[in-house]
């Protein structure tokens, strides 16, 4: 088959979605899980520095996540990503939320089949420990 995106995918992705709950008679939103350990790859876009203020210390990031056209992601989705996951050796996990996923078909008569993937903006911003 030659290769493709699927063998680029080193990390994995848990997907978490806000779904309305009824509590008695009150409506809650709560996030849920929607999918586990689905095969993904992160990249980085920029290296941002720790932002360091008086009370608190911020990272924030521009990375975004590549996976298959068939993985339900949707904008405002939490996603918990396990770097190394895929090759079997998590190294670090981050926590990020997605943009609209933007979608790549294959052209018909594709020189390499199997480069179909989707790619989603991340937002991440985190207090340091």
């Amino acid at each position: 088959m030659g290769t493709n995106f699927r063998d680029w995918y080193t990390d994995t992705v848990d997907i978490y979605r806000v779904q309305q709950t009824l509590d008695g008679a009150l409506t809650r939103n709560e996030r849920v899980p929607v999918a586990t350990g689905v095969p993904c790859r992160v990249y980085q876009l920029s290296a941002s520095p720790i932002d360091m203020s008086r009370t608190t210390a911020t990272v924030k990031s521009d990375d975004w996540l590549q996976c298959d056209n068939l993985v339900d992601i949707q904008a405002g989705d939490e996603l918990l990503i396990h770097r190394g996951a895929g090759l079997g050796r998590e190294v670090a996990r981050m926590r990020a939320f997605a943009s609209d996923p933007n979608y790549y078909f294959e052209p018909f008569g594709a020189v390499l089949p199997g480069l179909a993937h989707q790619e989603i903006r991340l937002m991440q911003e985190e207090r340091v420990k």
